[in-house]
């Protein structure tokens, strides 16, 4: 990625923690077709990688919806014309080179693509996969090289988008004019971010921005929680890895915090909402993915609950679920059932139907500097009742906020 780039995605970044078009879910799946048991021919296989059991990060739940996509795709749905799909799955502890390592494994198991889940370092892999012309796909990205690799479809904008749909809210709809945000200190472009951020919200009328770095690890999340809560601020926007999330929501509860919180897709979960206590009915979060009730919704929704345990069900794994199914409905619309023809099928994609989100365009234009995003709009969840309710009724878009960054 060039500086620019590097630059651009920063200031995108840090501006969106400052801070409509009908769904198109439909069903990515075709009508159900003939059982598993009828299956034959060779495998379509189709690689997954995640990371799993490391201090870094650990989503068991992304491979488990995977895995159960593929089951629901060979029992209910005929596999890929008539023939099973598998998934090879490979775990990866975080590091460069097990992203690296995982890739080549995955590369000589000869898939027609690779389905990413969360990799912290996936971006060291991604011109492993570009050599091998293997398409990568993903419906949770989380890193620059995900959303700009030439081989790479992100069938929502992950974080990305999830963040500038946040800012488009607070500042189109909330009408906002003082944002804190609580963020997670991270080295390197930060400052450049951060003065790309400031332009940003100074043009969309935030008049007060007070930015609050805090470690990752850090021992005790009290101070920078009360530091970001201090001066009446109309909203309070948190990026952190999922795993911090839930202890800054139990911090926010016990000092009643009143101000509105938002958080990333990657932080709606039961675990992180149940967490905050009182300040449980302040909490936002942003998703590409729409709030699963209890009961009904279209085929897809019923079959995500009652293939995926109820303890792993959250946006992640949402987003793996439907990944899959969404490749699996390309793959039965081409012929040849090649990592090359299904690629140049992502690239003609234009708003097909996704699987429990927003439909897909792939032809690199929805945002010019990561040319792999398919996908920018989302919805603004909140915790009510036990479970997550949709607080927009629609989807929220706000990509045009990359226009302001100069």
């Amino acid at each position: 990625m060039t500086l620019s780039r590097r630059v651009v995605a920063a200031a995108a970044v840090t501006l969106a923690v400052l801070a409509g078009c009908t769904s198109q879910r439909g069903s990515g799946s075709n009508s159900p077709g003939q059982p598993a048991n009828h299956l034959n021919g060779p495998p379509v296989k189709i690689g997954f990688v995640s990371m799993e059991n490391t201090p870094l990060g650990s989503f068991p739940e992304t491979r488990i919806a995977a895995e159960s996509a593929v089951a629901y795709a060979n029992a209910a749905l005929g596999g890929v014309h008539g023939r099973p799909l598998e998934l090879v799955p490979c775990a990866t502890n975080g590091s460069p080179e097990s992203s690296q390592d995982c890739a080549n494994r995955l590369i000589a198991a000869d898939p027609v693509a690779v389905i990413g889940g969360v990799d912290l370092s996936t971006e060291a892999a991604m011109p492993l996969y570009q050599q091998a012309s293997i398409p990568y796909v993903s419906g949770s990205p989380q890193l620059s090289g995900e959303l700009s690799s030439p081989n790479s479809f992100s069938l929502t904008g992950g974080t990305l988008t999830e963040l500038l749909g946040i800012t488009d809210y607070l500042t189109t709809t909330k009408h906002v004019t003082k944002v804190h945000a609580l963020y997670a200190d991270l080295p390197g472009l930060l400052t450049a971010a951060i003065q790309g951020s400031r332009s940003i919200l100074q043009k969309k009328g935030v008049s007060e921005v007070r930015l609050v770095p805090e470690k990752v690890d850090t021992a005790d999340f009290a101070p920078a929680v009360s530091q970001v809560a201090s001066g009446n601020p109309d909203a309070i926007v948190v990026v952190f890895p999922a795993q911090s999330c839930a202890r800054i929501a139990q911090v926010a509860g016990s000092l009643q915090v009143k101000a509105p919180i938002y958080f990333v897709g990657s932080c709606a979960t039961a675990a992180v909402a149940r967490a905050g206590g009182q300040a449980t009915g302040n909490m936002n979060f942003a998703s590409g993915y729409l709030p699963l009730d209890a009961t009904g919704g279209d085929q897809d929704s019923r079959a995500f609950r009652e293939n995926v345990p109820e303890a792993s069900r959250s946006p992640l794994s949402q987003a793996s679920f439907s990944t899959v199914l969404a490749a699996r409905s390309l793959l039965t619309e081409i012929t040849q059932t090649t990592p090359g023809d299904l690629r140049n099928a992502f690239r003609a994609a234009r708003d097909h139907p996704n699987v429990m989100a927003h439909s897909f365009t792939c032809d690199g234009t929805l945002i010019k500097a990561f040319p792999a995003v398919c996908n920018t709009a989302v919805r603004i969840l909140r915790w009510s009742d036990g479970g997550f309710v949709d607080a927009t009724g629609t989807w929220v878009d706000g990509r045009e906020l990359m226009t302001l960054i100069g």
